[in-house]
């Protein structure tokens, strides 16, 4: 059996040297491939035709309703190296950047592919016209075009699913490999092929620079079998400007082409060989996609549970086999082989067929040799004979086992790791005893036996250090844990003032409060604490649902809310205790508005008189008792309570606007205003 690796690309893109061609990913079940994409040439190269080239250039994807996306997988290329300008694209506006490169050298000319995962841009924009733009190649072709080698294009590579077609393994191979008149000859084999049968098994290209006007000694063999289509692709000219999928014969100097395999490859087969010769032309090769019908599980397994290390060295493993990724079941008796540090300690079978999707679980008891360290690697490997051989075909050998790395001191009794909890709280130690059916336990506090502390539970309530001794007298299984649980005091919140707050005219009860305030009060200078404010007792005790500051009570006038004092102990939420808080929403002054003018007559005719601005109290106040009005001249002094009219009872005035300021006991205020209107005497 082989072993998996995972490789993470981290920020830079890798950088690939006339990378050969191999598989770069594989889908097992009702798939299908297609593909879309278009040159940047306005014309053959090499044609005489003028050297220049297009920055973008547009295809149309149009897939049926019915199929899934799972895949889209962007490629493009063209002549020159590598630089800002042809690794980083625009698809449909989404910015694009390289995160595969590929390059090649043919007579001191550099050329370059690029690829990049396109699935979210596809699945979120569907069926419609795709660009590719901010590829510019102008500034280096004026080099290539006197060799016939300038080009550039872009393409698309699509898996979907199809609920519709067979069981069929696509498997897209990548690289960038070519041949040319310095280079004839080019064989890619490709392998971790499963073929179940031929019916409508085909395989595409993605190929660059090939060109319609040469043909000298230019061919392509599949498996020996010499391929083309003519007269959209000779025998003697495949790579020829042209698109099977669209039917076009204008994409110049690409070749987007598909081709039966249903007379080429056969059942059974595991690889396909590719052949192509070139005597002038120069052609590159940057993506083969295969599909064939093929039908073959693919086994894994998982560790779930290995049970408790007693004193005869067993431990009890708990594991399950898949057939996920599969176009077949898995026979029953397929072989389990477990190893420890790669010693085999244990075997097993599967014991009935898993269809695609399907799993099985099963326990095994496994003797652990006494050399075995402390600390090893468990592994189980599914379709494994003992020897390191499977004796099943899957469509994918490279994922049988798994791995775990075991502990022998804690796989007793583990109570877990050390825990910090609050004054008033309960905590439930569990032995984790698999069946502590057979045997019998003790609970210790600080050394000290627990009196009737004797089962596999135990609550506690207090700070100290707690044991656990198991015993299984029938398999002579000795067991102890011990975890250290301490009970932290809780905050105490200091017992809040009521947050008062001034309602506004017509006085509706309901006001803005800035619950924050209180914050002082309440954590009283208790350090490492902090405060948060709730609706409900409830949702104060778990924590969840705090209101935003500055809150706005539900309920007309009054409303009391419940605020957490909280202080963590490298808790998850931390110890806490709850203290309701009284909102007052006290009424503004309800005095008379509007106030009506002042009128004095002229009588000496000298444009002013002396007003009484007192005498207006009654009417403003309107039975409101403990509301003192001041007078001022402006509304922005009455507004700031700056500047009030000093002898009001004596005002000297030839008519304006004066502004009274009502406050009442609570401190809560209204500012109206009123006329002092200076009559003519007739």
């Amino acid at each position: 059996m082989k072993k998996i690796f995972y490789f993470l690309f981290l920020l830079a893109p890798t950088f690939l040297l006339a990378q050969d061609v191999a598989l770069f990913n594989q889908y097992n079940g009702k798939f299908d491939f297609t593909a879309i994409g278009n040159t940047l040439n306005t014309g053959e190269n090499g044609s005489g035709g003028p050297c220049e080239i297009l920055t973008q250039s547009s295809a149309d994807f149009n897939l049926d309703p019915a199929y899934t996306v799972v895949e889209a997988q962007l490629y493009w290329s063209g002549s020159g190296p590598l630089n800002e300008n042809s690794r980083n694209v625009t698809l449909n506006a989404f910015s694009v950047t390289a995160e595969r490169e590929f390059t090649l050298n043919l007579n001191g000319r550099p050329f370059f592919a690029a690829n990049a995962d396109v699935t979210d841009i596809i699945i979120a924009n569907g069926n419609g016209e795709y660009t590719l733009s901010d590829l510019d190649l102008t500034a280096i072709i004026e080099n290539y075009c006197g060799s016939g080698t300038n080009f550039g294009g872009w393409s698309i590579t699509i898996v979907y699913k199809d609920p519709t077609t067979t069981l069929n393994q696509i498997s897209l191979f990548d690289g960038l490999e070519y041949v040319s008149a310095g280079n004839p000859t080019l064989e890619i084999l490709l392998e971790s092929i499963d073929i179940a049968n031929a019916n409508l098994a085909k395989i595409g290209f993605l190929a660059w620079e090939g060109d319609r006007g040469i043909s000298v000694n230019e061919t392509l063999l599949i498996n020996g079998n010499l391929i083309s289509d003519p007269p959209f692709n000779p025998d003697n000219n495949a790579f020829n400007g042209t698109n099977s999928y669209t039917g076009s014969e204008v994409l110049y100097n690409m070749d987007l082409d598909v081709y039966p395999l249903e007379d080429i490859v056969d059942e059974g087969d595991t690889t396909i060989l590719i052949n192509l010769t070139s005597g002038q032309d120069f052609v590159m090769i940057n993506n083969i996609i295969t599909n064939v019908n093929s039908e073959l599980p693919d086994a894994t397994i998982r560790i779930d549970d290995i049970g408790n290390f007693c004193a005869d060295r067993n431990l009890d493993i708990d594991y399950t086999v898949f057939n996920i990724n599969s176009t077949a079941p898995l026979p029953p008796n397929t072989p389990i082989a477990f190893y420890a540090n790669n010693i085999l300690i244990g075997q097993s079978q599967t014991t009935i067929e898993l269809l695609t999707g399907e799993f099985e679980s099963g326990t095994i008891t496994l003797f652990i040799p006494t050399n075995t360290p402390d600390i090893f690697t468990l592994k189980a490997v599914i379709d494994d004979d003992g020897s390191g051989n499977g004796i099943v075909p899957e469509t994918n050998e490279n994922n049988n086992d798994f791995e775990l790395e075991v502990n022998l001191a804690l796989e007793g009794v583990n109570l877990g790791p050390d825990i910090e909890s609050c004054l008033g709280d309960s905590i439930v130690l569990n032995s984790n005893i698999d069946d502590p059916s057979g045997f019998t336990f003790q609970w210790f506090l600080n050394g000290l036996t627990i009196t009737g502390a004797d089962d596999p539970l135990y609550i506690v309530i207090e700070t100290g250090t707690y044991r656990v001794d198991a015993t299984n007298s029938t398999t002579d299984c000795e067991l102890t844990g011990e975890i250290f649980v301490n009970f932290n005091a809780l905050p105490i919140p200091g017992i809040p003032d009521d947050l008062a707050v001034c309602d506004e005219i017509p006085n509706d009860g309901f006001a803005a409060f800035d619950l924050t305030l209180r914050d002082a009060q309440i954590i009283n200078s208790q350090p490492g604490t902090f405060v948060t404010y709730y609706q409900t007792e409830a949702d104060a005790e778990a924590g969840s649902n705090a209101l935003a500051s500055p809150y706005t009570n539900t309920t007309p006038d009054s409303q009391t809310v419940f605020a957490r004092l909280e202080k963590s102990f490298g808790l998850e939420l931390g110890c806490f205790d709850i203290v309701p808080l009284l909102l007052q929403v006290d009424a503004a002054p309800a005095i008379t508005d509007p106030i009506s003018d002042y009128f004095i007559c002229d009588n000496d005719q000298d444009g002013i008189e002396i007003f009484d601005l007192s005498s207006k109290a009654v009417e403003i106040l309107n039975t409101l008792v403990d509301v003192t009005l001041i007078y001022y001249n402006s509304q922005g002094d009455a507004d700031s309570d700056t500047n009030p009219i000093a002898n009001p009872s004596s005002y000297s005035s030839g008519g304006e606007t004066i502004w009274v300021r009502a406050s009442n006991t609570d401190g809560c205020i209204a500012v109206s205003s009123f006329e002092l209107v200076l009559g003519t005497v007739p």
